[in-house]
């Protein structure tokens, strides 16, 4: 999603959120920059601040969610999951069609890039019609309520098609980078070994039980149990190229699970990319397994072999094939927190 690769200034979210090859295909649209200018009004405090395009994609997932599903501006929002969770690729184009109209200013430093609307055209309207009503509404009221990007991050990834964004993205996966990093810079790690343990074993235990996915699991069950005998062992396996290895082993398992995601929870809007996705998706599974059987052979012994591990923590880690049941409909399927 990085602008400047499409000819537009760069943005602040998700900067790996989309391949770098992604044409700026979708034309300016009325309905969703009308959902843009209000939720950045709304976001702005009136605009008394700037807000980052992270904030705005998710204050529009989060509306757009709780529109009726013949609703045109929820039809107009089309979102797909990826690596930081609901992204869309037409909002976030319309709002580079905005700054190239004059209507938003773009303001980077070297933390953080936001975007504001202009003056002159922060309350006036460039759509309008009853659904259109009903959606600022409700653009309204989710601003509101998730008045800071923390806030909407959280909320979205309540609504995820499967728990392991929240317990892998969210939880371990920043906490394990966290360790490998205080290993690599020779600091007292500020986690302990036993608390990323639980957060692998909860890691575990939520991987998604979707058919489609049985390859990408598979070599994360490989990689759970270098990752187990790394945190239990530490002091034999602490060396840099092994920290490095796992730490970009984990990035990578992320990674391909997002593109898996991709392919299977996206609009109708995105269905002429499904080709492109799952050659993408199948080529970088197919990387992962062969990075993760190289990284198994030279971190050596990963025998799970362990007194206190439970039972069916165990029998997940030796024998993830026997965990693969029916998923349930998309609409029926479980939102986890």
């Amino acid at each position: 999603m990085v602008g400047s690769e499409h000819g537009h200034v760069g943005t602040d979210i998700n900067s790996t959120n989309v391949a770098a090859d992604m044409p700026w295909e979708w034309p300016p649209n009325q309905t969703v920059q009308e959902a843009i200018r209000v939720a950045m009004q709304r976001l702005s405090k009136d605009g008394k601040r700037r807000v980052t395009k992270k904030h705005i994609l998710k204050v529009l997932f989060l509306a757009r969610e709780r529109l009726p599903d013949g609703n045109s501006v929820k039809q107009e929002l089309a979102y797909y999951w990826y690596k930081e969770g609901p992204y869309s690729e037409i909002v976030d184009a319309n709002i580079d069609h905005m700054m190239d109209a004059g209507l938003v200013s773009f303001h980077k430093t070297d933390t953080s890039q936001t975007y504001k609307l202009k003056p002159s055209r922060a309350l006036k309207p460039v759509a309008s019609g009853v659904d259109v009503d009903l959606a600022k509404d409700e653009i309204s009221q989710v601003a509101y309520d998730n008045s800071d990007v923390t806030a909407a991050v959280k909320s979205a990834y309540r609504v995820a098609p499967h728990k392991w964004y929240t317990t892998y993205n969210r939880r371990f996966g920043p906490r394990i980078d966290r360790h490998f990093e205080d290993i690599l810079a020779g600091r007292t790690c500020r986690h302990s070994s036993q608390e990323i343990l639980s957060e692998l074993d909860d890691a575990v235990l939520d991987y998604p039980t979707d058919p489609n996915l049985m390859g990408h699991r598979m070599a994360f069950m490989d990689c759970a149990k270098m990752l187990n005998a790394f945190l239990r062992r530490e002091s034999y396996h602490t060396d840099k190229d092994t920290t490095e290895m796992l730490q970009n082993l984990c990035a990578a398992v992320w990674d391909v699970f997002a593109y898996g995601m991709r392919v299977y929870h996206h609009d109708p809007q995105y269905d002429s990319r499904m080709e492109k996705w799952m050659a993408k998706y199948n080529e970088e599974l197919h990387n992962l397994d062969r990075e993760t059987i190289r990284s198994m052979e030279v971190f050596g012994d990963v025998g799970v072999d362990v007194p206190d591990m439970s039972p069916e923590m165990e029998d997940l880690l030796r024998h993830p094939e026997n965990h693969v049941f029916t998923p349930l409909s998309l609409g029926d399927v479980a939102k986890g927190e």
